[in-house]
């Protein structure tokens, strides 16, 4: 995603988009129909033509669309859900530690705490501040630590400890995966065939010899549309900043728990 949509409400997101179809849709019509409505239609009216090339020609662009916002609605809802899974993580591990010998255990509540604090930040990180998934995390590093070094006495305390190893391990790999989808996204290359297709679709439309007041009726109609599915796919495709955000409900839920 562009940096500037990361900084922009939904409520922007969605203006600059619609708006800035609908703009464009209305001064290219009123230019054509001034300078080149002759050009174009000077013998014979070329509807029927500029008709074919504007409906082959949307069905692409519709299709490429589409794919990509299939896409970004997928990513978004994967995001959703590892977050959704981490939080479940971090509940059962508070569970599980409530099995062990103080005072270990309580040194465990406590790490796992501030590791909770600390995937909530990764949720909400700085727009401006890029994060690098394979980066070490301070709570991770603490509770792995602490569980390294216990040592079990009873088969069940074994049984927590191993239980354990896996479930850190399962943080680790959701960690990654939050800090990565915050950075991936649409290429920057394919925003720019997407803003391009939707210049030609405008053009397009400018080109219709036909009353003024129904061009601009039919124009404004195609860009408005345009413009709010480019804002749809530009809304998701960033989960963390900008337009639709993945928030941290579930994670801020288990953390309320935990110090109740």
């Amino acid at each position: 995603m562009p940096e500037l949509f990361k900084h922009l409400s939904v409520a922007q997101m969605a203006a600059l988009f619609c708006l800035s179809a609908l703009a464009l849709t209305w001064l290219g019509v009123f230019l054509f129909q001034r300078l080149i409505h002759s050009w174009i239609h000077g013998r014979r009216n070329a509807n029927e033509m500029i008709g074919l090339t504007l409906a082959a020609f949307a069905a692409l662009y519709g299709i490429l669309l589409g794919l990509l916002a299939v896409e970004a609605y997928q990513d978004f809802s994967a995001v959703q859900d590892i977050v959704s899974k981490e939080a479940s993580a971090i509940a059962t591990l508070h569970k599980d530690f409530g099995g062990l010998p103080p005072p270990i255990r309580d040194e465990l509540q406590d790490k796992l705490r501030a590791y909770a604090h600390e995937a909530i930040d990764a949720v909400h990180p700085p727009p401006d501040v890029v994060q690098n998934p394979h980066s070490a995390s301070p709570g991770l590093d603490a509770l792995f630590a602490l569980i390294m070094n216990f040592q079990p006495k009873l088969k069940s305390e074994e049984m927590i400890q191993t239980e354990t190893f896996t479930r850190l391990n399962t943080l680790v790999e959701h960690r990654r995966y939050i800090i990565a989808a915050g950075e991936n996204g649409i290429p920057n290359e394919l925003w720019w065939v997407v803003c391009l297709g939707g210049a030609i679709l405008i053009g397009l439309m400018w080109l219709f010899d036909m009353e003024i007041h129904v061009h601009l009726i039919l124009s404004s109609a195609v860009g408005l549309f345009m413009g709010s599915v480019v804002f749809l796919i530009a809304a998701l495709d960033n989960p963390f900043n900008g337009g639709l955000t993945v928030g941290s409900e579930p994670i801020e839920t288990v953390l309320k728990s935990m110090d109740g």
